[in-house]
């Protein structure tokens, strides 16, 4: 018997012999997303917010946890499960300006400013006063 919970296969011995399949659902913070032969529940993923990610959907007995970049990040490493592994973006130096706003997916993009101009913070190229 193979169901979506932790089975154990066991053998009875009575007047017979018999072996069966005996079936128990999934503990807190375990789930099983398929029907499968193991013995036991697959650990939920954790979304550490240290490390750029939050719980969007939590962990259920039938599915694992989902888990959505924080803003500020964007995925280094996009896996069929979601994203494995994140790094937060970057900061433009002065000099330069922002070109491109980081996304969930895709990391600042900066420019330096064009002669005559100037950034102190980083963010936008201002004309020098003469």
């Amino acid at each position: 018997m193979e169901c979506a919970v932790r089975c154990v296969t066991k053998s009875v011995r009575n007047s017979t012999k018999q072996s069966g399949t005996r079936c128990a659902p999934c503990e807190d913070g375990t789930y099983m997303n398929q029907p499968n032969g193991l013995t036991r529940c697959l650990s939920c993923t954790s979304c550490d917010p240290g490390h750029g990610l939050f719980e969007q959907k939590k962990c259920t007995l039938t599915s694992d946890t989902v888990c959505d970049i924080l803003s500020g990040y964007f995925c280094k490493a996009l896996e069929a499960t979601g994203c494995s592994l994140v790094e937060k973006h970057s900061s433009c130096k002065p000099g330069q300006r922002i070109k491109e706003h980081g996304t969930s997916s895709s990391d600042t993009v900066c420019e330096d400013c064009q002669p005559g101009y100037f950034s102190q913070e980083g963010v936008n190229c201002t004309a020098w006063t003469v």
